[in-house]
């Protein structure tokens, strides 16, 4: 009968048992960690949703200025996926004192004024313009877009430009002498020559092209592929269209509904008759009504 274990045995085996479960909860815990997905290489489809739980977990200041240095220093790609997340973290924190900083991230990305020999290297400061929308009245974030769009040194690329242009217009969409259809509303100058110099040249990108063009000269090399920056334009120009109307037609009214919901006639494959007809519509109403 073979003898009992002695005490230093039981111990050992102790500590190798403690040991064994150790090293398999570290292998769980690392396998898991490999297993989350990282925002860089995760597929394009699965990108959304690990951007937004990444923004609701909470993006710290570090982690934003990393962001920015992928943004501004990496591939199309993995840059792009840098700003959408810096524009939902804007996003989630537009009312806190965070939000300066972070849109001071993304204008630094857009004023590099970074040239792109290929289309769809462009995604990274369209995205960067775009999400500036809920801080373009703020802090003279506007008045920088519009440097960008169409002030003495432009953005070289007129996809960007047309998207801050139209940010610039679509933050306070519609404008009118409030003061003529309610006495207590002082008319907002500054918002009013923001948004006619934003709407000017989202009119010259609608009649590029045409014969009218010299209605509303380009202020940029020719380029032919218009078929994206027309339609953006056109869009940002509805929208203003629509609220300024409704603005008039009650007595001072307006609906955020209304701009989400407009209807855009303008056809950016349309005929030249068409494309000017739409151009003088929507200036009508935006400049003379």
């Amino acid at each position: 009968m073979p003898k009992p274990p002695t005490s230093v045995r039981l111990r050992f085996g102790h500590a190798v048992l403690l040991i064994s479960a150790l090293a398999a909860v570290s292998v769980a815990w690392t396998r898991r960690a490999q297993e989350v997905p990282d925002w860089r290489t995760v597929s394009a489809a699965a990108f959304p949703e690990r951007a937004a739980e990444l923004v609701d977990a909470g993006l710290d200041d570090a982690a934003c200025d990393e962001l920015a240095q992928r943004m501004n220093g990496s591939d199309p790609e993995t840059a792009t996926r840098a700003a959408v997340l810096l524009g939902g973290v804007l996003e989630r924190e537009q009312t806190t004192a965070r939000a300066p900083r972070i849109a001071a991230l993304l204008l630094e990305r857009l004023e590099r004024r970074e040239a792109v020999e290929v289309r769809g290297h462009v995604g990274v400061d369209v995205v960067a313009a775009r999400a500036l929308d809920s801080r373009a009245f703020m802090d003279g974030v506007a008045e920088r877009l519009l440097e960008l769009a169409c002030g003495d040194a432009p953005h070289p690329v007129l996809a960007v430009r047309t998207e801050c242009a139209a940010v610039v217009l679509e933050a306070n969409v519609g404008w009118i002498d409030v003061s003529a259809t309610n006495g207590l509303a002082p008319k907002d100058v500054r918002r009013e020559g923001l948004n006619r110099r934003a709407a000017a040249f989202l009119l010259s990108v609608l009649r590029a092209e045409t014969p009218d063009e010299a209605k509303s000269p380009r202020s940029w090399e020719r380029v032919t592929t218009l078929a994206w920056v027309k339609t953006r334009a056109a869009l940002a120009l509805t929208r203003a269209a629509t609220v300024h109307t409704l603005w008039r037609e009650t007595g001072g009214g307006s609906s955020p509904q209304a701009a989400a919901d407009v209807e855009v006639t303008f056809r950016p494959d349309g005929s030249w008759a068409h494309q000017m007809a739409e151009a003088d519509r929507l200036e009508a109403i935006l400049f003379d009504g």
